[in-house]
């Protein structure tokens, strides 16, 4: 009997080491997740989204509609404001856009980690992102389904998304990514939808279609 309860503790701290609280999860990612201002030629502001750290040194991911045909691309973070500054890898069909930041200061930037696999259908997600340029919101849901589109994998979820959060991370019960959250069916409640990425998508991201 006394095994036994050994045995069911064990396990029990194993299944909680697994996953965190949305306030643990948010202390970890918030600070790597930033908005994007967008601007035209005129230097005028032409639009905002989302975005999110992967490398240390300032290479971040967001969605390509987010930066396409703005000639001028800034992120703000918790702590400052960055301009982009190269693009390492960008993809119209998938939506997804690897760029540089400015980092002459060679700041450490938080980063999230990217997940390797796929959370199930009902599992728990959760999102940071700037909707309606309200910058670091969090929102949560939980997996509705898996599909196919014109970009490839995607995942349905019910985690709140609006104009703004494009490009922000969706996040597994421990607080990687495996998702960014791309669009929405305006017309039903909570039917929204992100891009799926792990690091192999993401190393397959290697040509520059933008011009900024």
């Amino acid at each position: 009997m006394k095994t036994q309860l050994i045995l069911i503790s064990v396990l029990s701290l194993f299944f909680q080491s697994c996953t965190k609280s949305l306030q643990d999860i948010v202390k970890d990612t918030e600070k790597a997740t930033f908005i994007v201002y967008t601007y035209d030629e005129f230097g005028a502001p032409s639009g905002s989204g989302s975005g999110f750290f992967i490398e240390e040194d300032g290479v971040g991911v967001t969605n390509y509609h987010v930066l396409d045909k703005s000639v001028k691309a800034v992120i703000k973070t918790s702590d400052g404001t960055y301009e982009i500054v190269s693009i390492i890898g960008s993809s119209k069909v998938k939506d997804i856009v690897i760029f540089k930041v400015n980092n002459t200061n060679n700041k450490i930037f938080s980063t999230i980690d990217l997940c390797e696999v796929i959370p199930l259908k009902g599992s728990k997600v959760y999102n940071i992102g700037s909707p309606l340029g309200l910058e670091s919101t969090v929102s949560e849901g939980i997996v509705s389904s898996f599909r196919k589109d014109e970009h490839g994998d995607i995942v349905q979820i019910t985690a709140p998304i609006s104009p703004g959060s494009s490009g922000s991370p969706i996040m597994n019960e421990k607080g990687e990514v495996f998702a960014v959250a791309t669009f929405k069916h305006v017309g039903g409640e909570n039917v929204n939808f992100g891009v799926i990425i792990n690091d192999k998508f993401l190393k397959g991201i290697t040509a520059n279609e933008l011009l900024i």
